[in-house]
């Protein structure tokens, strides 16, 4: 109950935000109004894991009890990660090719469809490509601006100051990790296969754990005011956590029901991701079936023949088994550092509860 009031509290923030941005972007153009729309609706679904990761170390670890609104200044820096993950999912999108997000089309795939609609000139994917960078860009912008007014109400300038900087940190490192991702999509079959886990390691921590668990974490303890201490031991829980929900994720990409997951059987296959789940593959399945596999993750124009293949071939080399041991790894050790960490019993709970629902999701 206290998550569904959580989540109906930063959807009220957001519907309010939305509403002032659609005043103004009509009174520029009317034309302006798709992208309030396709960013309303994209920003109405979700999780929320972030935006309840950061309240829960915020409330675990100041004990506050004053009564929450929808702007309250921790609701607005929960609604603020909201809509920088929303961002980031625009340009993922993107780059990945990905048709789809939460069952409905893509931002790009909407501008795309709202080009040949209205029969204009030129092509339409180009302009769902333009139109889908501008509002990931402009989301993010509108991201640092929550932010930022949430931070206006805060009279402590230590406390002001180290939201800020982990708020910077986690937009650099998101940023690293995506290239480093687009970089082995690319690279990957002319590098070393041995290394290929290694390597996909550090693109989930870099553009997942860190950025989807530990950011907001840090961010909602650094605005109860949390000290050095107490951050190290939110990192030493937040990051194997989100390992952990980056490799569920691997896993609902291949295996996920589409019904559940709103994407088709197989797709990150098919936009040729290089998880740590195809490098365990590589690593273990025999040669000639690995070259095979190699072959057509490059390829990504999938029949659903060859779908099946590569699945049957990820559970026959004991990569998926594999992945789901790393996966129960990585949540006890998560599950000891909370343990460890100092914080209210009801924050303890919630933090565990949340830890739950992270590694045991179906999409």
């Amino acid at each position: 109950m206290a998550g569904d009031f959580l989540r109906n509290l930063v959807q009220d923030r957001l519907d309010a935000f939305c509403d002032s941005k659609r005043a103004e972007l009509i009174a520029i153009s009317e034309d302006l109004e798709p992208i309030i729309d396709y960013t309303q609706v994209l920003l109405s679904g979700g999780k929320r894991f972030r935006a309840l990761f950061a309240y829960q170390a915020f409330a675990g670890l100041s004990q506050q009890t004053t009564p929450l609104t929808k702007d309250s200044p921790i609701i607005g820096i929960a609604a603020a990660l909201e809509v920088f993950h929303a961002a980031a999912l625009v340009h993922d999108d993107l780059l990945d090719q990905s048709d789809t997000r939460r069952g409905d089309p893509s931002i790009h795939k909407k501008f795309q469809a709202l080009h040949e609609k209205h029969s204009y000139a030129g092509s339409s994917e180009r302009f769902g490509v333009a139109g889908s960078v501008l509002v990931g860009d402009l989301m993010l912008s509108w991201s640092s601006e929550i932010f930022g007014e949430a931070l206006l109400r805060v009279s402590n300038e230590e406390i002001e100051a180290n939201c800020r900087t982990e708020f910077s940190k986690m937009r650099f490192e998101v940023m690293a990790g995506q290239y480093l991702d687009v970089l082995e999509e690319n690279a990957g079959p002319t590098k070393d296969p041995s290394q290929a886990v290694a390597r996909a390691n550090k693109v989930i921590l870099y553009k997942s754990a860190k950025y989807s668990l530990e950011a907001p974490l840090l961010i909602g303890a650094s605005f109860a005011g949390a000290d050095q201490n107490a951050l190290r031991m939110i990192s030493n829980f937040g990051i194997p956590l989100g390992m952990a929900f980056q490799l569920r994720d691997d896993v609902l990409g291949v295996f996920g029901d589409p019904k559940v997951t709103g994407k088709p059987a197989g797709d990150d296959l098919r936009e040729g991701k290089r998880t740590v789940l195809v490098g365990l593959t590589l690593e273990a399945a025999p040669k000639p079936v690995g070259k095979i596999f190699e072959e057509l993750l490059v390829s990504g124009d999938l029949n659903q023949g060859q779908v099946e293949f590569m699945l049957a071939t990820i559970r026959e080399s004991g990569a998926l088994d594999k992945t789901e041991r790393l996966i129960a790894e990585h949540s006890r050790s998560s599950i000891e550092a909370l343990a460890a960490l100092e914080i209210s019993d009801s924050g303890r709970k919630a933090l565990a509860d949340l830890a739950d629902a992270v590694i045991h999701r179906s999409k």
